[in-house]
């Protein structure tokens, strides 16, 4: 590269045309640099997006999945009532039947 001449004396050998060369690869290196970095930002911005939609799909899910888990739970504990709610019955039922063959005992004896 020595033996370029410089552009404003052509008498002279130009000793910035390496340095030149030299700073253009540099120059070359960062700006490929630079469009992967562009390419390498938008991809992952991209990949963020999609996990954020994919969180708040996720998010959404687990908030119906706990509403059915309640419904069920209620569901059962409903269903574990049902057996007590029913003796209770029995015995409400029971009770009055005593009650009413007493009275009707009773007034059997007074004559009534």
């Amino acid at each position: 590269m020595a033996d370029e001449k410089c552009v404003r004396d052509p008498r002279h050998d130009c000793f910035g045309l390496e340095a030149a060369a030299r700073l253009e690869g540099r120059i070359k290196a960062l700006e490929d640099w630079q469009q992967d970095s562009k390419k390498f930002h938008n991809s992952f911005y991209d990949w963020q997006r999609e996990q954020i939609a994919r969180d708040a799909k996720l998010d959404e899910q687990l908030s119906n999945m706990d509403k059915n888990i309640e419904k069920l739970l209620a569901k059962q504990e409903e269903q574990t009532e049902k057996p007590g709610r029913r003796w209770e019955a029995i015995v409400d039922k029971s009770v009055w039947a005593v009650l009413a063959a007493v009275i009707a005992f009773i007034l059997a004896r007074i004559g009534l």
